[in-house]
């Protein structure tokens, strides 16, 4: 196990699992002072209570504010690009606007506890378009060029996309393309022929999960674009509030929060 704030050079963690012979990595989703704050508390609770145990397995990472969707609900008087989705559409009708080049926003759930948006407070996107990259950057995150975005991707296939691949449910490490898939998802391929993954269940993020497997079925491919639902310099956006100022003043194609799909 890795933690402190070391524990976010995505690419160390990758090299320690990939090269080294360890069975197992864990870096928890929120390895830094936010995370230890909460070792903390656990160690001060397991001092004053012996018989307490902590619970075992990876926590969930979606411990974060949820979203109201009342400002959506107001919309409808005047926002006639707005529409309710039933809960089983959500998934396929998203995939299918990715397919036609759609930048979206994601937010779905609780905010995720640490650096990394993790499917709940995402900017999705198709990664299969050389220039993917490139068109993000320029309408919404306006980021340097060299920066990688990041994958997401079903946890089942991920061994036939990645060398030495482990388990990444945080996006906490960097590991290496295969070299027959790369030429598939070149957005997401960084010039190291890296990538730091997300791998995605339908335990951990059954919504994100459908997403992708809808993306999947529409393409054959089992991966989606992910970065953080923010422009450089600011945080994760947090409310509905913010991600609709966003969708309107960004280059952003549609909007997804919960069942609620807005489109330019």
């Amino acid at each position: 196990m890795l933690a402190g704030g070391c524990a976010l050079n995505s690419s160390f963690n990758g090299k320690i699992a990939g090269r080294h012979g360890f069975a197992q990595v864990f870096v928890p989703s929120a390895p830094a002072d936010d995370g230890n704050a909460i070792g903390a508390a656990w160690l001060s609770h397991a001092q004053r209570n012996p018989d307490w145990r902590a619970p075992k397995g990876p926590a969930s990472p979606y411990l974060g504010s949820t979203v109201s969707t009342e400002p959506l609900e107001r919309m409808q008087a005047w926002e006639p690009r707005l529409r309710r989705l039933a809960p089983q559409e959500v998934a396929t009708v998203t995939a299918a606007l990715l397919t036609e080049g759609k930048l979206i926003g994601w937010v779905q759930g609780r905010a995720e506890f640490g650096p990394r948006a993790l499917g709940n407070r995402s900017i999705i996107a198709d990664p299969r378009p050389a220039d993917a990259k490139d068109v993000l950057n320029a309408k919404v995150k306006y980021r340097e060029a060299f920066r990688p975005f990041a994958p997401s991707i079903l946890a089942a296939h991920a061994p036939d996309w990645f060398e030495h691949y482990q388990d990444a449910p945080y996006m906490e490490r960097t590991l290496s393309w295969k070299a027959a898939v790369r030429a598939r998802v070149p957005a997401v391929v960084h010039e190291d022929g890296t990538g730091r993954l997300q791998s995605v269940t339908a335990e951990r993020n059954p919504r994100y999960h459908a997403l992708i497997s809808a993306f999947h079925d529409l393409t054959g491919v089992p991966v989606i674009l992910n970065t953080s639902f923010n422009i450089m310099g600011k945080p994760i956006l947090h409310t509905a509030e913010d991600a609709i100022l966003m969708f309107y003043t960004s280059g952003l194609d549609a909007l997804v929060i919960e069942d609620w799909l807005l489109v330019k």
